[in-house]
């Protein structure tokens, strides 16, 4: 595999992200605020965020959510402080590898007014500052359609994500604007347990987008990872639907939001890891993941031989049935 190929969807513009108030990522200010680190600098949390953030009396911080609001509200230092963390998050994506930064900003705002008008003025900042494209991710259509708008048209194409059985008409959007497409395996009211369920809604949803014009080199095809922990086959059923798709369609990109096979396991950054690699041995050639926990140069240097990756593996899939020799292994620190 050549891993500088490999087409990173950087996931981390998100608002849903968190760091812990009294976290390692924090320290309190001169003046008393808490403030989120980055590199020897510091964004300032105002007083008011409690109330703008319901998260933050839980103890948890909506740090890119809490960077655009100091970029849009914040006066002199705050407001500057907001601009360089979120170039900071971006250009740290792009030094790990990222192709396309995913920007999302649903859980800014519930109106999908001001979530439209969020979305605009990220996308406006980010063009005036990075080079390469953005993939636009939203559950509001319009907001995915203000984002593509706004979206430079002198690098490489855009990203829309996603298009599912779920939203059939999204690919209208993808196709208008000529966007690259994360296209994923969700059927109309629910995801898929299979990997023949997986190709089904695949086949379905592709018809639509060909009969858009859409190109097959612009889909990249998501058959949808989901837990092991939640289902053991999990890790079986995408490999399996991967192999499959790439055989099926030929053109297309497969690609995935390959950590969320780790959800609820220990260790997560090992199996994410071991995910990504023998997924690319099933046809994947690209994923929406955190080029800075997991490069790919990273995940190029990993050796198949050391038992961590063995025992890794056989939990995804499916050798290690129900994980018992990889949580045995990780309580006993075997997995370092």
């Amino acid at each position: 595999m050549d891993w500088s190929t490999f087409i990173v969807v950087g996931e981390n513009i998100h608002c849903t992200r968190i760091v812990k108030r009294e976290g390692a990522r924090t320290t309190t200010l001169p003046d008393g605020r808490t403030g989120v680190v980055f590199g020897n600098q510091a964004m300032p949390v105002p007083g008011t965020w409690q109330t703008l953030s319901p998260a933050y009396a839980q103890g948890n911080i909506k740090h890119a959510a809490l960077a655009i609001w100091q970029m849009r509200n914040g006066q002199g230092d705050d407001r500057l402080l907001g601009e360089k963390y979120l170039l900071w998050m971006a250009e740290r994506q792009i030094r790990g590898g990222a192709f396309f930064l995913d920007v999302n900003v649903d859980e800014y705002s519930t109106d999908p007014v001001e979530a439209a008008e969020v979305m605009a003025f990220v996308v406006d900042f980010l063009g005036q500052h990075v080079n390469i494209p953005l993939s636009i991710d939203s559950s509001t259509p319009n907001v995915l359609r203000v984002g593509l708008q706004h979206c430079r048209r002198d690098i490489t194409a855009p990203m829309l994500n996603s298009v599912s059985l779920e939203r059939p008409a999204v690919a209208e959007i993808a196709a208008e604007f000529k966007a690259n497409v994360i296209v994923n395996a969700a059927g109309e009211s629910g995801m898929p347990a299979t990997a023949d369920e997986r190709l089904a809604n695949l086949r379905r949803i592709i018809a639509i987008l060909r009969q858009l014009g859409v190109p097959a080199e612009k889909m990249h095809l998501d058959p949808l990872v989901l837990p092991i922990s939640t289902d053991a086959a999990n890790g079986q059923h995408f490999l399996e639907a991967t192999r499959r798709a790439r055989a099926e369609f030929p053109g297309v990109h497969l690609s995935g939001g390959l950590s969320n096979i780790s959800f609820g396991m220990p260790n997560r950054k090992l199996l994410n890891m071991v995910f990504a690699m023998i997924c690319t041995e099933a046809g994947t050639d690209g994923g929406i993941i955190d080029p800075v926990s997991m490069s790919p140069k990273a995940l190029s240097e990993q050796d198949p031989n050391s038992e961590p990756f063995k025992l890794a593996k056989a939990v995804l899939t499916g050798e290690d049935m129900f994980g018992m020799e990889y949580i045995t292994a990780h309580r006993e620190g075997k997995l370092e």
